[in-house]
């Protein structure tokens, strides 16, 4: 049984330029507010977002003012290409988590999106770090090379939106076998406005993902365990069980241009082969490009 949460009050351009200023924001921010504008006005009209927009309107906190901006970016790429989402919807009745946003696609796919900001410097320490702060791969990667930092901070931010410090489940509880589950990460801070291809992969699939040029000694969140693989291994796989057995795709997100607010979103997602078929993949992938288009690095990008 779904719940969908559509409850706020109408928000005028004023309670955005207030929320703005409360959260922070810069000259810069204050100047596309004409623009946030229209898209916000666009989602308020379809009556389905009454909950994002009134938090937009009260928040005075800088990183959950981007956090639920990139929200509305994202639904509104959705809405006005003709793609209706539903937004804060419950999978199970019973539990009081929810999810950001379900999309159903013309296949009849019910897909889930659960969407992640990671912002610059302040994310770096936050939330999952316990989980891997005593293995050895973590404190190799503090001291190693930039890049196989980035996808380290990448999967702790990943799980952090689905597991707390600890391992326990806090999303995607209790799942219908109809349901299409992804997380949808915000890189662009992270990877500087680059995002690189093979650093997704080395994050989902870790290093027989990607060609030997490219191997970070990373464990993927996807990753098979092995049998011949040592104990530490074995640990991770342990951690990343949730995500592997729940979640079917991360959707990574990279922005389109230098605005701060009123960006646009592009994307490459990375499937997790163990729960999802290709046929349902690329229908997946075909629907969700119509509204955010996929990365222009990407090239005949049908299924990975």
């Amino acid at each position: 049984q779904l719940c969908a949460i559509a409850t706020g009050s109408v928000v005028n351009k004023q309670a955005l330029i207030d929320a703005i200023r409360n959260s922070s924001g810069a000259q810069g921010a204050l100047d596309e507010v004409d623009e946030l504008w229209v898209r916000v006005d666009y989602l308020q009209k379809t009556g389905r977002y009454g909950a994002l927009i009134s938090q937009v309107a009260v928040t005075n906190d800088r990183g959950n003012f981007l956090a639920l901006t990139l929200e509305i970016n994202f639904a509104y790429q959705f809405e006005s290409s003709g793609r209706e989402l539903q937004y804060e919807v419950s999978q199970d009745a019973q539990q009081n988590s929810s999810i950001d946003f379900l999309r159903v696609s013309p296949e009849g796919e019910r897909v889930f999106f659960e969407l992640r900001l990671i912002q610059q410097p302040q994310d770096i320490a936050e939330s999952i770090a316990g989980q891997i702060e005593n293995t050895e791969r973590y404190s190799i990667a503090l001291d190693a090379e930039d890049e196989q930092d980035a996808v380290v901070r990448i999967q702790r931010n990943i799980l952090s939106k689905i597991q707390d410090k600890k391992g326990n489940p806090i999303k995607f509880l209790s799942v219908a076998k109809s349901a299409i589950n992804i997380v949808a990460v915000d890189i662009a801070d992270c990877m500087l406005g680059m995002m690189d291809i093979h650093d997704c992969m080395l994050a989902c699939q870790g290093d027989p993902g990607v060609e030997e040029p490219y191997r970070r000694r990373v464990f993927g969140l996807f990753q098979q365990d092995m049998p011949n693989y040592p104990q530490r291994i074995h640990d991770f796989a342990k951690t990343y069980a949730h995500i592997r057995g729940t979640i079917h795709g991360i959707l990574f997100l990279d922005r389109v241009g230098v605005k701060i607010l009123t960006y646009r979103l592009c994307h490459y997602l990375v499937w997790n082969p163990a729960l999802i078929d290709e046929s349902t993949a690329r229908c997946i992938i075909a629907d969700v490009s119509t509204a955010i288009p996929a990365h222009p690095s990407l090239s005949n990008y049908e299924y990975e």
